[in-house]
């Protein structure tokens, strides 16, 4: 068109002829896998371990980077670590197998469902153990001794990758009687010497720092003849209880034991022989009918948990387990509840608040079915614990 003709289609109210455009090209969406290692890895990181068994379910790139030390390098450095459960069932044929709790895939949260269960993980032929022997050490669970015939080794599952290693063995053989407790990030394993009760080997540390193993000078009394002792790390302190009721203290930073009771109601037999869990450093006790206690070091005193409301009473159960969920407490038992070749478990975790300094309340956050076998009605837990991943 000419210019004049321009000037008069304009002059006219009528618009000039525009050039064709070319379409725009459609964006195609970027997938998580095309990601950059680094910002791929950062991102995972940032995700709850919770998901971790789904998630390497993706692709081999997802699968990879689960399964990499570097991610738990970059969760630490993100603080974005976090508490994960362990359950330990045992079966007739002196065999155990361990699950971890995950998420459901593809599965809302609702009223009826918590959205969690436990899956199985790798469970080599291990020497089955009593869970007194058998303690979680940060982002480790250390099995040690035996249970029918003494050992000395000591096998170690690494909860970041689910899988199994042998840490430096005990110095002596330790059966079923032994026991094994955490303090200040050291294990103490405590009886269970069936050559040598001799006060120089009764008990040993061992320093997963330093892997090493140490021994723990005791005096000479009865306790070292017991055969059904338990123990448990509280306060920076070791207490042993025998099952006649009588009980050491060791503090690791006197080198000394202590022959004195940490509770006036109620005995420390009793306690440790049963359903408690230390969280935060805290000594916490089921009571009775869902009732829990906890002890008050400052008035050497058991007192309620107030607020708990809607779970059944645990006393009528044949395990209930009481554990550190991240400064929440997690409390699971067995219900055979439909027939009997159907074994469940059930799980609560129960955040916590400490109100006007001397009262600890409790909230039932949620509570759920985590676990059913229906092939084996004669298993039982042996016990839960808490890693740290």
């Amino acid at each position: 068109m000419s210019t004049k003709a321009r000037f008069s289609a304009a002059s006219n109210g009528a618009k000039p002829p525009r050039k064709k455009e070319k379409p725009s090209p459609v964006s195609k969406p970027t997938s998580l896998s095309s990601l950059p290692y680094e910002l791929l890895l950062n991102c995972i990181a940032r995700i709850s371990r919770l998901y971790y068994p789904t998630l390497s379910l993706v692709s081999k790139s997802f699968r990879s980077i689960v399964a990499s030390p570097e991610l738990y390098r970059t969760r630490s450095r993100l603080d974005r670590t976090e508490n994960c459960l362990y359950l330990c069932l045992r079966y007739p044929v002196n065999q155990q197998d361990w699950f971890t709790l995950c998420r459901k895939p593809d599965r809302t949260v609702t009223n009826e469902s918590s959205g969690y269960q436990f899956i199985p993980i790798p469970s080599p032929c291990l020497p089955v153990v009593r869970s007194s022997s058998i303690v979680a050490v940060d982002s480790k669970i250390y099995i040690t001794g035996g249970y029918e015939h003494s050992s000395s080794s000591v096998s170690v599952l690494d909860c970041r990758f689910n899988t199994w290693q042998e840490a430096p063995s005990m110095r002596v053989k330790r059966s079923g009687d032994s026991t094994a407790s955490l303090v200040d990030g050291k294990i103490y394993v405590a009886g269970g010497c069936e050559e040598d009760v001799s006060s120089s080997n009764w008990v040993e540390v061992f320093d997963p720092k330093t892997q090493t193993w140490e021994n723990v000078w005791t005096p000479e009394t009865d306790i070292r003849n017991d055969v059904a002792l338990r123990s448990m790390g509280l306060g920076g302190k070791l207490y042993v209880v025998t099952s006649g009721g009588e009980f050491v203290a060791y503090d690791p930073k006197e080198a000394r034991w202590n022959w004195k009771p940490i509770a006036t109601d109620m005995s420390m037999a009793a306690t440790i022989f049963f359903s408690y869990g230390v969280i935060g450093n805290v000594l916490f006790k089921l009571w009775n009918k869902g009732v829990f206690r906890w002890y008050d070091c400052k008035t050497s005193l058991w007192k309620i948990l107030k607020g708990i409301e809607g779970l059944p009473d645990l006393n009528v159960r044949k395990f209930c387990g009481i554990v550190d969920f991240g400064g929440k407490m997690a409390v699971l038992w067995d219900d055979d509840c439909f027939e009997d070749t159907v074994k469940t478990v059930w799980c609560a975790v129960i955040a916590l608040e400490r109100r006007n300094g001397d009262e600890i309340w409790g909230k039932v956050e949620w509570m759920d079915v985590v676990f059913r076998d229906h092939n084996s009605s004669r298993l039982y837990i042996a016990d839960v614990f808490s890693a740290s991943v």
